[in-house]
């Protein structure tokens, strides 16, 4: 026979009884501190004291090329010409005072003769050379003697050679051109980076404007370093094709029309 909950002893029982002031025996987070000097609390797993705190934030700041906290505002060089130099000038200055004498034209070399006596004639050299009676004068010219296979390899050696000095005439004035073009540049791209960090420390810009002009900057500087070591490479090479007295001479030239336009910029 089924048994109701009001006969069942156990549904006897004292019903429980609610949590009088919750509230009280609850900890909160601000209570820990009293709570852990409560001998009940000996448990506590925390240390007394104050509570550490993190470390302030410090948000990530992208920094420039050269890293040098340039004012942004700061005027910046103006475009300096390339010196005019006189290509033509430079090419033959170069041709003449290479040690060795050109082939491209024959050295012809015209000696006088007199009569001396009327058995002999005696040459500029001191030589006597044939029996013409006094009162004779002649001009001898002398040419080298040259097959013309070797004549041919001397005229194409000296031409290569001919070659080689007028582009190497030309890269160093085109280099010095570029080197004071990529000085202008970098100068201009290092302000606009300069306030583009500053744009992005405020907020006011995304990262990727202060990024895009640091690789403009790279590029510059890439540009300036390779055109500055050309201006070098072909002042050596046209110094280098010249004997020793007029190779200092040349080189002091060349060194002087080339030197960078801002005496700063060279450390």
């Amino acid at each position: 026979m089924p048994t109701s909950a009001a006969s069942d002893p156990l549904y006897d029982a004292e019903p429980a009884k609610p949590i009088e002031n919750s509230a009280e025996t609850l900890i909160s987070d601000s209570d820990a501190a009293e709570a852990a000097e409560n001998p009940l609390f000996s448990f506590w797993p925390w240390a007394k004291g104050e509570a550490q705190q993190p470390p302030p934030a410090q948000p990530y700041k992208i920094p420039t090329l050269s890293g040098d906290e340039l004012d942004f505002k700061t005027k910046p060089p103006a475009l300096v010409k390339a010196p005019k130099i006189d290509a033509d000038a430079v090419y033959q200055y170069v041709l003449n005072c290479y040690p060795e004498a050109s082939k491209w034209n024959l050295d012809v070399n015209l000696r006088a003769q007199i009569a001396s006596t009327p058995e002999s004639i005696l040459s500029s050299a001191g030589t006597s050379t044939t029996e013409l009676g006094d009162s004779y004068l002649a001009i001898v010219a002398s040419l080298p003697l040259y097959s013309s296979k070797e004549l041919n390899r001397e005229k194409e050696r000296e031409s290569l050679r001919r070659q080689n000095v007028a582009t190497i005439v030309s890269d160093f004035i085109a280099a010095i051109a570029s080197r004071n073009h990529a000085i202008r540049e970098l100068t201009l791209y290092r302000g606009l980076e300069a306030r583009s960090a500053l744009r992005v420390q405020q907020g006011i810009s995304e990262a990727k404007e202060q990024v895009t002009y640091l690789e403009k900057v790279a590029t510059s500087h890439n540009t300036l370093i390779k055109q500055e070591a050309k201006i070098m490479e072909s002042r050596l090479k046209l110094s280098g094709m010249c004997d020793p007295v007029n190779e200092k001479r040349i080189n002091h030239w060349l060194k002087t029309i080339s030197a960078v336009p801002h005496k700063d910029l060279e450390g």
